[in-house]
């Protein structure tokens, strides 16, 4: 019997609009020093790449509506949301 393809469709729902976490970035990069470490350097720039992000990813910090959330409490506590006539209901 031949193996069955996954639906793109289940897969599509998760990534619509989402950024990997943090954990998954990790787990990534773990994943693909393995592999380097086991089939070659050719894979190594899969590697590079990831790290990278992972730095960026840890300097970004949190979810993006956790960032949102940071940008706004910075703007409102120096009075910059007033500026642009945003209000929040907390």
């Amino acid at each position: 019997m031949p193996r069955q393809q996954p639906s793109a469709g289940r897969w599509k729902k998760r990534f619509d609009n989402c950024e990997p976490t943090i954990a998954e970035i990790e787990e990534a990069t773990l994943f693909i020093a393995y592999v380097v470490e086991k089939l070659g350097e050719q894979y190594a720039p899969v590697m590079d790449r990831l790290v990278i992000e992972l730095e960026e990813a840890r300097k970004r910090g949190g979810s993006p509506t956790e960032r949102a959330k940071r940008i706004l409490d910075e703007a409102e506590a120096d009075g910059r949301l007033a500026a642009v006539n945003i209000t929040r209901k907390r």
